[in-house]
C-alpha cells in the first residue's frame, strides 16, 4: 500500500482529478507495494495514462496540476511533476507515461493533453488492460478524511513492464555517461521481479496470466519471454548476478553474508524456474 506521506497526496490528486482517475494507473515501485509485502521503499509515483479517453475529458490536467501546485521537472519535458510536502524536506514527485503506440513520430512522448506529456511506454497498453481497483484510504492534505479507488497495475503484467527495463537498463541505451547509474537500475528490476514471483502463492496461476497477457500482442509476447530467458534460465544469467549485486548492497559485508547472498539467489533461480519451464507467449488471434 502507498506509504505516508506520499498517499496523502495521491489521493488529493484522485479527488482533483474527479472521474478522470479513472485513466490514470499505478505502476512501478508503488505499484509492487500493492503486491507484495514489505515492498521496497520508493517516494516517486508513475502513473500510466489512457491518453484516448484523457483527450476527451472535460478536465484539464494541466489546470490540476497548477491547482495543486506542481510544476513540472527541469528537463522533464512536462512528464514529471513535483511540489513540496508543506512542513517537510520531502517533494511529491509523480511521473506520467503512456503506451508508445501514440507516441511523436520522432521523440520519446506522448501528446496527452495541453501542456502535459507523457514518456512512451513499451507494454503500456497491456498495463491498462492489466490493473485492478484497489480502495485507498487516509486523509486529504487538510487533515479531512478521504477515500478513494486506484487502478492498479497487476503482479504480472508489473514483471512484464521490469523485464522491458531491466534489459534497456543492462544494456545501457542511454550512453556511456550513465552506465554505474543504469547498472544500479537493473539491480533494482531484477530484485523486483524475484520478489514479485516469490509472492505468488499460486505460481502455475501466475504462469497463465503471464502468458495470456500477450494474447493481443504476440511479438512483445516474445520479446518479453526472450528477456526473460536470457536474463533468469540458468544460474549463471546476468538477472541472478544483478540481484546477487543487489543484496551485497543492502547487507553488512561479510563471510557469512556471501554465503547468505548465494543461498538466496539459489532459492530464486528456483522460483524462477517454475515460471520459465517450457514457457512460451501464445499465439495471436
Amino acid at each position: 500500500m502507498i506509504p505516508e506521506p506520499q498517499r496523502t497526496y495521491v489521493l488529493e490528486l484522485l479527488a482533483a482529478l474527479g472521474p478522470a482517475a479513472a485513466d490514470f494507473v499505478v505502476a512501478g515501485a508503488q505499484a509492487i507495494k500493492f503486491a507484495v509485502p514489505n515492498a521496497r521503499g520508493t517516494k516517486d509515483v508513475d502513473f500510466i495514462l489512457n491518453v484516448i479517453a484523457l483527450r476527451e475529458e472535460s478536465v484539464s490536467l494541466e489546470g490540476v496540476l497548477k491547482k495543486l501546485c506542481y510544476t513540472a521537472v527541469e528537463g522533464a519535458q512536462n512528464f514529471q511533476f513535483e511540489k513540496t510536502i508543506p512542513n517537510s524536506s520531502e517533494k511529491m514527485r509523480i511521473e506520467f507515461m503512456a503506451p508508445e503506440e501514440y507516441k511523436r513520430a520522432a521523440d520519446f512522448r506522448v501528446d496527452v493533453q495541453k501542456g502535459i506529456h507523457a514518456r512512451a511506454c513499451t507494454g503500456g497498453t497491456i498495463a491498462l488492460a492489466e490493473s485492478d481497483k484497489h480502495l485507498l484510504e487516509g486523509s486529504l492534505p487538510d487533515g479531512m478524511p478521504y477515500s478513494a479507488n486506484v487502478c492498479v497495475t497487476r503482479a504480472h503484467a508489473l514483471v512484464m513492464l521490469k523485464l522491458l527495463a531491466l534489459y534497456d537498463r543492462y544494456h545501457s541505451i542511454r550512453g556511456p555517461r550513465e552506465v554505474q547509474h543504469d547498472r544500479e537500475e537493473a539491480q533494482t528490476h531484477a530484485a523486483d521481479i524475484v520478489a514479485l514471483v516469490k509472492a505468488r502463492s499460486d505460481l502455475a496461476e501466475f504462469k497463465r496470466h503471464f502468458a495470456g497477457q500477450f494474447r493481443a500482442d504476440a511479438e512483445l509476447g516474445t520479446r518479453v519471454y526472450g528477456i526473460l530467458d536470457d536474463f533468469f534460465r540458468a544460474p549463471t544469467e546476468p538477472g541472478y548476478l544483478l540481484y546477487e549485486e543487489y543484496l551485497a548492497a543492502k547487507l553488512p559485508a561479510g563471510r557469512a553474508t556471501q554465503v547468505e547472498i548465494q543461498e538466496e539467489s539459489a532459492r530464486a533461480h528456483r522460483v524462477m524456474q517454475r515460471i520459465l519451464l517450457d514457457a512460451s507467449p501464445p499465439n495471436q488471434g
